[in-house]
């Protein structure tokens, strides 16, 4: 078909049909995230060939989808599936989605990304923004496989509407540092609405200045973190560092990547709670602990942490815990598409 021959009533006709299909499809990824799943051990993952899932030539190729809504997990920001290409072979057609994170495990590549080149090997983690035509290429004789965290395809980069005024204007007022000190003495259930209205635009306003620098950052086009750069034993002055973020010079909106390091014997006091989330677990052994479930965990699992949930983690053996943390950009929303229906 070739859209740009429809005339307007055709064009929007079209897409209705499309939409009514999808919504169908959209409705049933909805009901199987009711199985409200958490876990995948390791040696429960399972490969298909990747034709079966994808439109392009595919021989030779295999994927395992491994955390995604169809799967049963109530899952809306990003899936992980994780894929092996054959000896010398490239992934499929070049093509485009939302924003990615491969940590590479297996052989060697390199991801052709728009005009770029990375050269990638095990330990190595390489970013993929949204909307850039790209493809990987085995470069190797041996199998190349790699871990992605995948913007679920469909929903949008959430990019924020900031609110601001202008420098000028608010050198009179008191300073967002003064607010946030009197802030932390005030119960916003006691403000009336025009306090309460208030304090929201003079933090919208800030968000908004920060968001500016992130921006700013983001143009830095950072794909590559070389193995090298990642951790393995646990950061002088905290357990966890960031990898992947847009402070850290990557252009991506929905979702971040660290590496956590756990010592032996470490309970987390303080449980805590985000947006949706999954660790991946490359050494160690313990458990993690989500809402009211307790799960044993060990090298290769990956467990779902919905958005708002408060977990943690306990390692109670004599060796450190490593993971992988995919979590949702702070400040985003899960994405719900609205889709008519008779």
């Amino acid at each position: 078909m070739n859209a740009d021959s429809l005339n307007p009533s055709e064009l929007a006709g079209r897409r209705n049909e499309i939409l009514t299909h999808f919504a169908r499809i959209d409705k049933e990824f909805d009901r199987r995230r009711g199985e409200n799943r958490l876990l995948v051990k390791g040696g429960d993952i399972q490969w298909e060939s990747a034709s079966r899932v994808h439109p392009t030539q595919q021989e030779g190729h295999m994927l395992a989808r491994i955390i995604s809504p169809e799967l049963g997990f109530n899952i809306h920001t990003f899936r992980v599936f994780k894929r092996q290409i054959g000896g010398g072979g490239i992934d499929g057609a070049f093509h485009t989605h939302g924003d990615a994170v491969k940590y590479y495990l297996e052989g060697k590549g390199k991801e052709i990304i728009d005009d770029q080149e990375v050269e990638v090997s095990p330990g190595d983690l390489a970013f993929i923004p949204a909307n850039i035509w790209h493809g990987t290429e085995n470069t190797g004789d041996e199998p190349m496989v790699f871990i992605a965290f995948h913007q679920i395809p469909g929903t949008h980069l959430p990019v924020p509407a900031s609110w601001q005024y202008h420098a000028d204007d608010l050198s009179e007022h008191e300073s967002i540092d003064s607010r946030l000190v009197t802030m932390e003495k005030e119960d916003p259930e006691a403000m009336d609405s025009a306090t309460l209205y208030s304090w929201r635009q003079h933090l919208l306003h800030e968000l908004g200045v920060l968001d500016d620098e992130f921006n700013q950052r983001r143009k830095a086009k950072n794909y590559l973190v070389p193995r090298n750069e990642v951790p393995w034993e646990s950061p002088a002055d905290n357990q966890t560092t960031t990898l992947i973020a847009p402070e850290l010079g990557f252009d991506i909106h929905t979702l971040q990547l660290s590496v956590r390091v756990v010592p032996p014997g470490h309970s987390d006091d303080t449980f805590h709670s985000h947006g949706e989330a999954v660790h991946y677990f490359l050494s160690g052994q313990g458990h993690q602990i989500v809402g009211d479930e307790s799960m044993a965990v060990e090298t290769g699992d990956l467990v779902f942490v919905p958005a708002g949930t408060a977990h943690g983690i306990r390692n109670s053996t004599g060796e450190p815990m490593r993971f992988l943390i995919a979590e949702q950009l702070p400040g985003t929303y899960l994405q719900r598409p609205v889709i008519s229906q008779e």
